[in-house]
């Protein structure tokens, strides 16, 4: 670390469409935690992860008040331990049968994600029924750069697994018991997020937005309105951004 610099790996995974369009977006949603700080700071992200470096009068509180908000990266598989409960977020959705990946930030020695087996996706979002993982994906919106909570529950060498810890867990299974369809938008800020709605008219068809990470946002839908439908009033305004459509089965029960 260069000398007089603090800096922090974020829990927080940027996707490539976001990059490729350059640090602007990202620098805007941090800066505003800057204001009023004495504190030069840059960003960049190591294979994905947003990493801040800071120096200045200030730059301890800022990079502190950005861990307290985002969380930390581990960076390094030696700083993960059974039981840990960490950040991570979903890859390579739907590519392999026997689980899904999860991207925890372990960059160091070299990248490694961990793996939530198919067992215990079944186990904790499936009821125990043998459901496929895509089924599993599907259902839940679990798409590339969803954000989730675990535990991990095994190290076996450089082998990391893990599952779903509590909050993230009932998080999915409260959509599922709610009426209300959800949009999941990765690659935009919360800000961009409500503009989009207003300008494509949806106010009455959207009625909450709930931040789920930096650049995942999620479009609470309206009791009749669909996530399909929504995504076909959007889609043309966010060209590269992910829109995953969240269906819930409790509109059927009531059908």
């Amino acid at each position: 670390m260069a000398e007089g610099w603090r800096t922090a790996t974020l829990a927080e995974k940027i996707p490539e469409t976001v990059l490729k369009r350059g640090p602007r977006l990202v620098w805007n949603i941090l800066s505003k935690e800057a204001e009023r700080l004495r504190v030069d700071w840059e960003i960049s992200a190591p294979q994905q992860w947003l990493q801040v470096r800071a120096r200045g009068e200030d730059a301890e509180a800022f990079v502190n008040l950005l861990v307290e908000k985002y969380g930390e990266a581990p960076v390094q598989r030696s700083k993960v331990e059974r039981w840990d409960v960490r950040r991570g977020f979903i890859t390579g959705s739907g590519r392999v049968g026997f689980g899904v990946y999860v991207d925890v930030g372990v960059l160091e020695p070299v990248k490694k994600d961990a793996l939530y087996p198919l067992h215990r996706m079944r186990a904790q979002l499936a009821d125990g029924v043998g459901k496929s993982s895509r089924e599993i994906l599907y259902e839940n919106s679990l798409a590339d750069y969803f954000p989730v909570d675990v535990v991990v529950t095994e190290l076996d060498g450089d082998k990391i697994t893990v599952e779903l810890a509590d909050g993230t867990r009932d998080q999915l299974q409260l959509w599922k018991k709610l009426i209300f369809d959800r949009v999941i938008t990765v690659g935009i800020d919360r800000e961009y997020a409500e503009k989009i709605v207003k300008a494509a008219n949806l106010g009455l068809d959207i009625i909450m937005i709930e931040t789920l990470s930096l650049l995942v946002q999620c479009l609470v839908c309206k009791f009749d309105t669909d996530a399909p439908g929504v995504i076909a009033r959007i889609g043309n305004r966010l060209r590269g951004v992910g829109l995953t459509a969240f269906r819930t089965p409790a509109k059927a029960l009531l059908a």
